[in-house]
């Protein structure tokens, strides 16, 4: 009975960790989602409370709180929609992500002291072949939204 007990658990703990990678593709997904969803539907008041501060924009960091509102209101005054939101690569922050960005002392700089390595880069892809990069800090209660570059 205990050797089947600790198949049983062996088993159980081998599909658990299987599907770990699923589980972070599917958090993966929801967030590029979220973020097209919330910029389709005009809310750059929540994208502005989900960033954090400083943000980074490209390759400047807005360390302003207004700034980072700003920005959002910007995008959703200019009429940018995100058609056909879907997730492209997605990967966590690695002491390297920051070239994706900018290669800059400045944007290294930021990944340094306000990047966590629980931090993820993910890249959504849009209907129309563009590409947008977001730098997202997801927990179970929040996600956090550290930066964007796109466009492009």
């Amino acid at each position: 009975m205990r050797k089947l007990l600790l198949a049983a658990a062996a088993c159980a703990a081998a599909m658990a960790l299987a599907s770990c990678a699923s589980l972070q593709h599917s958090w993966d997904q929801g967030n590029v989602e979220t973020v097209a969803k919330l910029i389709n539907g005009g809310q750059s008041a929540k994208l502005a409370a989900m960033s954090a501060t400083p943000f980074l924009v490209d390759g400047e960091v807005v360390t302003l709180k207004n700034d980072i509102a700003g920005f959002w209101e910007g995008i959703i005054k200019a009429g940018y929609k995100v058609e056909g939101p879907a997730l492209g690569e997605a990967a966590p922050v690695t002491a390297d992500s920051y070239k994706q960005f900018a290669d800059t002392m400045e944007v290294k700089s930021f990944f340094a002291e306000y990047v966590k390595k629980d931090t993820r880069v993910l890249e959504l892809r849009t209907g129309a072949g563009g590409r947008i990069l977001l730098i997202i800090r997801d927990s179970w209660f929040s996600k956090t939204i550290q930066g964007f570059k796109g466009p492009f």
